[in-house]
């Protein structure tokens, strides 16, 4: 079992920590190859159609799986977010300047993503937020488990994996990556324009391929 961080919004997390998201979509870095591009040894990406990676034959499309950069099932996801900490109580510091390791775990952390109305704090509780890109292994509070992995063109999305993905029907704030709404014409197209915000205007028709990652939330550390 290996362990490797991955970057979750807010509003994901928020998923995450309600059990609604069991899934995540990420574009692959290296795309399959298309007519007439060269497949020789060393070119890094795969040939959909030859089953072709790295110049050595594959057996089949599900070998591919094998090679997912965010691991495969049994391994463990630790989840990066938006965060600060230590934060430490007064009657604490003392202690805190003597030996700081023993406050390097999530409980003297604080998450975004926890809060509902983080725009309207004061000031002060505005500042020492980190970016989810820089938050430590001993920071993360979630850990997923990783159950299956899978690649495919991100339109052949299904509605039952649109549901996984997050998907709500209405507008609390715990609505997690994106929210149907009435105008929306299908859970895809509501999905395709969350994924066209994030991603860019045209990353949707460009239709990459993507890891399929499906997970469940994992016990402890």
């Amino acid at each position: 079992m290996k362990e490797r961080p991955i970057q979750f919004s807010e509003q994901r997390v928020r998923a995450l920590l309600i059990g609604q998201q069991t899934q995540t979509r990420r574009i692959m870095k290296t795309q399959a190859f298309g007519p007439g591009q060269d497949h020789h040894e060393g070119v890094h990406a795969f040939d959909v159609s030859a089953n072709h990676l790295h110049g050595y034959k594959m057996k089949s499309m599900s070998d591919v799986s094998e090679q997912c950069p965010y691991g495969k099932p049994g391994d463990i996801l630790w989840v990066r977010e938006t965060w600060r900490g230590p934060i430490v109580p007064e009657e604490m510091m003392q202690a805190f300047e003597r030996d700081p390791l023993p406050f390097r775990t999530p409980r003297y952390c604080q998450y975004r993503a926890d809060s509902a109305d983080r725009d309207h704090h004061p000031a002060a509780e505005q500042f020492g937020w980190q970016t989810a890109i820089h938050m430590p292994r001993w920071a993360s509070r979630i850990n997923l488990e990783i159950t299956a992995v899978r690649t495919e063109k991100i339109q052949d999305i299904s509605d039952d994996d649109i549901m996984a993905e997050g998907v709500q029907t209405d507008t609390h704030f715990l609505n997690n990556f994106f929210t149907m709404n009435m105008n929306s014409e299908s859970p895809k197209e509501a999905y395709r324009e969350a994924w066209q915000k994030q991603y860019g205007a045209t990353s949707w028709e460009v239709n990459p391929w993507v890891w399929v990652i499906e997970f469940r939330l994992a016990d402890g550390k």
